[in-house]
């Protein structure tokens, strides 16, 4: 009876060693999955007035991918994509993820991996986010603005527009934390 005790200690120690290498192995390799560029562009350009007053109708959309590099020798499948847009300083929530990603998304080894992002800027987040951004001059309310675009389309500068990305990534117990400004022009 004593035998087959130490036959089973000894049998849950080596299984208990193997089950604790594999996830050394898997932390290690963390290191080798870093995020890479990430491009967020308004899907409807913001060139004239024109386009501004439809903002100041219906919001705007933003699109564009984040791309994480896999350096390591193994495949991964990603989990879990939470990526929020907030204003730049005081981050508040503009817009959360709309597009949903397919289940059986591979992070193939010693390859870049483009995930697409997708963004729904109702009018309000929208109108706040340029006021934050500087992109309305900073003597103007927001109202003045939309009543009155004529008057101060020359003194607004859409290329300070920014948001900052904020969430996580996960894939396969590694999770890789987001907390960046970008710029959407």
């Amino acid at each position: 009876m004593v035998k087959l005790k130490h036959i089973l200690i000894i049998a849950a120690v080596i299984l208990t060693f193997g089950i604790a290498w594999k996830y050394f192995r898997k932390v290690k390799d963390t290191e080798k999955l870093k995020l890479g560029d990430t491009s967020l562009k308004s899907s409807k350009k913001l060139e004239s007035f024109k386009d501004l007053a439809d903002i100041f109708k219906s919001g705007f959309r933003v699109k564009g991918f984040i791309e994480i590099r896999n350096f390591s020798g193994k495949d991964y499948t990603l989990n879990q994509l939470s990526l929020d847009c907030y204003s730049p300083k005081t981050q508040k929530l503009v817009a959360e993820q709309t597009n949903i990603l397919p289940n059986d998304l591979v992070l193939k080894n010693r390859e870049v991996t483009n995930i697409p992002l997708e963004y729904n800027i109702d009018i309000f987040n929208a109108l706040s986010l340029f006021k934050e951004s500087e992109v309305i001059p900073t003597d103007a309310t927001i109202w003045q603005v939309v009543s009155q675009p004529a008057t101060y389309w020359k003194s607004i500068n859409l290329r300070k527009l920014k948001v900052k990305l904020i969430g996580f990534i996960q894939a396969e117990g590694i999770t890789l934390s987001i907390n960046e400004d970008y710029l959407l022009l």
